[in-house]
């Protein structure tokens, strides 16, 4: 994908880790006295990522997930893009995104669990939709426009239970999901739009899960979309401006270096399936997230110990599961490279965290060169769902992120220190 060895130094996307990760290291200890982990974003991916979108389907809309990475400053890139709006999950996500620059008006909000006041928050800044997920959402948010004398954009999230190849967890298109509006309900959901003075139907939407690398199963969800949209125009006798197939497209983890052939959703093959179906005259959007966001960060640690087994070593890090979780809750596996070009003798590894856990590692059983106390390790693809996913377990600060462009750094979230962790503690 985008690193290469060059004369024993680390290139990112033409950008030396190695010179990069000694003038932030130098940055961080003179300005915070800090010498831990640290997240790095890279600019340059991230528009690579941005543009596949726009060079495949230039006639729709995009959505980034803001849930799979949301620090303010990625947003703002991710604004210089006319196409693209944000996905959001959250009042919070709601306000980040304002202060990232987005209107209201391009800002979708998905999400099972929406509370009283994000509605109205969406409302008051004119949302382009709430993506709905039951009857009683629907309910919730006729009422709320109803009282502020609007009316609640919305678009209709269904379940098509439609099964995808992927993790449990994040298989979100099947009858026994949380997620969506079942064929049971779609009548009733219907019948409230017909008769609402406060509710406006925008679209239909679904989602399948995430890691999918079959574009089939999206056509099958788009036949499935049309068909509805056939139906309830039909019967309301309006004209939906929009179906979305989400996100969720897959991306190869394993693959790392510019040499190796990445396996990852082909977007360009899913373009083409789509240009060779009879045009409804709706407009396809798409909300994808880990696909622009993941590749564009790296977490930073380094070895704090070595402990010797039979057959192996532990190499104990600084950076823990409250830093990036996937491994322990998903299995997930990131590929994990050395700053120094792997040369000389090999061993196995568990690379672990320092948190009190079983469960807190990163790869078990994995042939690197020697590791040796003090050494830097990158963990790579750990864009999305990595800062997002932090949290404090065993009082551990916040670790500190930075934005690259070519060989120039920004820090774009300070280190967090210990009391900043308890300061609304009431003691």
């Amino acid at each position: 994908m985008y690193y290469e060895y060059d004369n024993n130094n680390l290139f990112w996307k033409n950008s030396n880790l190695n010179n990069l990760c000694r003038e932030i290291e130098n940055n961080l200890k003179s300005l915070y006295n800090y010498s831990g982990p640290y997240f790095l974003y890279h600019e340059k991916i991230i528009q690579d990522r941005l543009e596949r979108f726009e060079k495949n389907f230039s006639e729709s809309r995009f959505y980034y997930s803001v849930k799979s990475l949301s620090n303010i400053n990625i947003l703002k890139l991710i604004k210089k893009f006319k196409t693209f709006g944000l996905d959001v999950v959250s009042g919070g996500e709601i306000q980040r995104g304002l202060e990232a620059g987005f209107k209201g008006s391009e800002m979708v909000y998905a999400g099972v669990g929406k509370k009283e006041d994000e509605i109205k928050l969406g409302l008051n800044c004119n949302l382009k939709s709430f993506h709905v997920e039951s009857i009683s959402e629907i309910r919730q948010i006729e009422q709320v426009a109803a009282r502020e004398g609007v009316k609640g954009p919305i678009t209709l999230r269904l379940n098509p239970d439609i099964a995808v190849d992927t993790h449990k967890y994040i298989m979100t298109g099947v009858e026994d999901s949380k997620f969506g509006i079942n064929a049971l309900e779609l009548n009733e959901a219907v019948s409230i739009l017909r008769d609402s003075k406060h509710l406006r139907l925008m679209g239909l939407q679904i989602h399948l899960g995430s890691q999918i690398l079959d574009t089939n199963v999206y056509m099958k969800g788009l036949d499935f979309l049309d068909k509805i949209a056939q139906e309830i125009e039909s019967s309301l006798g309006i004209k939906i401006e929009y179906v979305s197939l989400g996100g969720g497209f897959g991306i190869d983890y394993n693959s790392v270096f510019t040499t190796d052939s990445a396996k990852e959703f082909s977007l360009s093959e899913l373009s083409k399936q789509i240009l060779q179906r009879k045009n409804t005259g709706r407009r396809i959007d798409f909300e994808p997230g880990r696909f622009i966001s993941a590749h564009s960060g790296l977490l930073l640690a380094h070895v704090l110990y070595i402990k010797p087994r039979k057959d192996y070593s532990i190499a104990i890090t600084d950076a823990g599961m409250n830093e990036l979780i996937r491994p322990a809750l998903y299995g997930a596996k990131h590929r994990i490279l050395t700053l120094k070009n792997p040369s000389g003798s090999m061993n196995n590894y568990d690379i672990v965290g320092p948190i009190c856990e079983s469960s807190d590692f990163f790869a078990k059983k994995i042939a690197m060169s020697t590791l040796k106390e003090g050494d830097s390790i990158v963990i790579a693809h750990a864009g999305a769902y990595g800062s997002v996913m932090s949290s404090n377990y065993n009082s551990r600060p916040y670790v500190p992120e930075f934005l690259l462009d070519g060989e120039n750094f920004s820090l774009i979230r300070k280190p967090q220190n210990i009391q900043d962790i308890y300061s609304l503690e009431i003691i």
